[in-house]
């Protein structure tokens, strides 16, 4: 796995509180629907070109990011960001919030863009009820650590936690992420053992059973069985790019090619170009 933990941070409780408290006025948006198979994910921007609200989405451009008005508000976050990364390399920042009980469709980032990119992750609210992962490795981004994600490879997240997930996330114009730390950062690369989460296999007969789901497949309950396998993805020992794989393969059983050219279509989408 070619993530990993960058560094484990001592967080300021009390501002951080307050931060929390401040983000729950904010304006979010969906411009990231695409990737959620059930729930919610709402973000908004910290930093990017342009410093408005109103620029969502990831592009290439020169030069460092701005603030914006949610940026700005933060202020133990806006502290933390200056503090522990070169902000001259930063080009975007986005506070998100995932639901109780989303998950992303497997997908790959940065495909729609020339220039080599970073990105860094900071829980700010999580538990051990909420996963990510890159191919077929699980494993839980804990509350203040600093993970390097390697977005260019296959990786979801999944929440069965009661409560938002809350992350900031910083995308630098970078080779490498040594290059994007400030220079106090004393960065300890690693994944812990107690990160990974550990799933059995996926044994025959149930495989055999989510295969047969192509008996039932149709228009309607389509969104529910992608939902399915990419929660099974989270349970037990199959990849993000196995989703994928038997949602067409049921797709296929049921005889409707029309849900095997949208698997087939999203696959492209999430996976290939965008």
């Amino acid at each position: 796995m070619r993530s990993h933990r960058i560094a484990a941070l001592q967080l300021d409780e009390e501002r951080l509180a307050a931060d929390l408290a401040v983000s729950e006025g904010f304006a979010y948006n969906d411009s990231y629907a695409d990737f959620v198979s059930s729930g919610m994910l709402r973000s908004t921007m910290l930093w990017n070109q342009t410093g408005s609200l109103a620029e969502s989405s990831l592009g290439d451009y020169e030069g460092s990011a701005r603030p914006t008005p949610h940026g700005e508000a933060l202020t133990y976050v806006r502290e933390l960001i200056g503090r522990y990364f070169r902000t001259d390399l930063l080009k975007y920042a986005r506070f998100m919030r995932l639901a109780p009980g989303s998950v992303y469709v497997p997908h790959r980032d940065f495909l729609e863009l020339k220039a080599d990119m970073v990105r860094v992750h900071l829980p700010l609210q999580t538990d051990d009820n909420v996963f990510a992962s890159e191919d077929n490795t699980v494993f839980r981004m804990r509350r203040g650590e600093l993970w390097l994600l390697d977005a260019t490879r296959t990786h979801s997240v999944g929440s069965f936690s009661d409560r938002d997930r809350v992350h900031v996330i910083c995308d630098f114009t970078a080779e490498d992420f040594s290059q994007v730390l400030a220079a106090e950062v004393q960065a300890r690369p690693d994944v812990p053992a107690d990160n990974i989460a550990e799933r059995p296999p996926l044994g025959a007969e149930s495989r055999q059973a989510l295969l047969d789901l192509a008996k039932v497949l149709d228009e309607r309950n389509y969104q529910e069985i992608q939902t399915l396998l990419i929660k099974q993805h989270f349970a037990s020992d199959i990849s993000g790019d196995e989703v994928f794989t038997l949602l067409k393969q049921i797709a296929d059983g049921s005889g409707r090619a029309d849900l095997l050219s949208r698997a087939t279509a999203h696959e492209e989408y999430c996976m290939v170009r965008r």
